[in-house]
This record gives C-alpha cells, structure tokens and sequence, in this order.
C-alpha cells in the first residue's frame, strides 16, 4: 500500500463537511498526488488504479471511484470563523468519468483550492496508509481532527464543533445516541485499524456533555485489517 502523505489546511481539517467513505478517499487520493509545497493543479485525473493502490481498495475499485466522484459533486464545505461562515463546494463543476479509461477528472473550485494549495505554516500531514482501510467516514474524520494536534497527543473538542467536523450538527440530539452510533464505533476502528491508540472522555456541565476530550498516540507499526 501507498506511504504517500496527505496534506490539508488547519482551516479544512476543522471545517464542517460530510462525505462518505468513498468521496473522503477520493479527495485524499488526489491530495496524496501532488507535492502540497508547490502549485497544485486546478484539474486533476485519477485512475481505477491509482485509486486502487492509494486507498488499498480490493474490490469494485472502478464503481467505488465512479460514486465517489458522484457524491464530491454534490457535497459542500461550510467553514467558520468569529465573524463569518462561509460555504464553498470542493469541485467546479461535475467531475468527469472516462469510463473507457476508467479514470475521472475533477476541477478543484477556485475556494477549495485556496486552502490545499501551497501550505505553509498552518496545515496537517499524515500518512494516507493510516487510514487507507477505514470503512467509516466518521472514523477518518476523527482521524484529521486528532492528527491536528498530532504534537500533543491530546486535544479537548466542545461537542458542537465535534459535531459539525462531522457534518451531523442537526442530528443525535441526544448524547446517548451520538456516543452510541458515532464515537465508539468510529473510536473502536480506529484503534483496530490506524496507526493510532484512543481514548477518550466527556466533559460535562451540570449534567449535559459539552466537550469531549481525546488522548492519543501513534503505534510504530500499523495494525493489521481485522
């Protein structure tokens, strides 16, 4: 499997977004692509194979690509700040399929590409085979949001952010159910899968969660599928 690295602004990794599974490994495919120091092209083309190898996919690699490109068209990034939020779209336009080819083409939009393009002070690096086998697209988020703070091993969420990350603010109202459906299963690959041992605690007020907190540090071998 590839050791090719995946590059992102601080700015995307804590924006509010949801992908599945396929669209996430789509962008890091093409992100894992390109040297993140230097101008990356607004168009870009990913095989059957590449994606293949990149991502570790077995089987249906060239349907798993084609739904991907589906899915990226029709998702939107929301990032936010003290004084404005924002929504930007990841591509310009629908991504094209050379189904003779079994490749596609996709056209960054001008936004997004503002923010995967040459990163210099503020950005988050980790290896794309880390997280090359997860099924969930929650898992690999959560994955971002730790590697984030990488340095420290640690880092304290409040619940809402915790939530956007995910592109799930409007749903599990109810702690119970976010912890049940969301956190311990995507927690549980993690540690069986990546490159990364979690744990994990709530931070309460009264008798509400407000934040979670995570500890976390890096294996020195990658653990195998299971």
């Amino acid at each position: 499997m590839s050791n090719l690295s995946v590059t992102k602004s601080n700015n995307l990794i804590d924006a509010s977004y949801k992908l599945n599974v396929q669209a996430q490994k789509l962008v890091l495919a093409c992100l894992a692509k390109v040297d993140s120091r230097k101008d990356i092209p607004k168009e870009m083309t990913l095989t059957t194979s590449e994606f293949a190898e990149l991502m570790g996919v077995q089987n249906n690699a060239r349907r798993d690509l084609y739904k991907a490109a589906d899915a990226l068209f029709k998702s939107s990034i929301i990032l936010r700040d003290d004084n404005e939020e924002v929504e930007l779209y990841w591509v310009q336009k629908k991504v094209k399929k050379l189904k003779g080819e079994g490749a596609i083409t996709l056209t960054w939009s001008d936004e997004v590409l503002k923010y995967i393009c040459q990163l210099q002070s503020r950005f988050t690096t980790y290896k794309l085979r880390n997280i090359a086998t997860l099924q969930s697209s929650h898992s690999i988020r959560i994955y971002e949001l730790l590697m984030r703070f990488n340095a420290t091993g640690e880092r304290i969420i409040l619940l809402d952010d915790f939530k956007s990350a995910l592109g799930i603010l409007d749903k599990y109202a109810q702690f119970k159910d976010l912890n049940k459906w969301v956190i311990k299963p995507a927690i549980k690959e993690l540690n069986q899968r990546s490159d990364l041992t979690i744990e994990f605690e709530t931070i309460k007020k009264g008798r509400s969660v407000r934040a979670l907190s995570f500890e976390f540090k890096k294996s020195a071998q990658l653990k195998m599928d299971v």
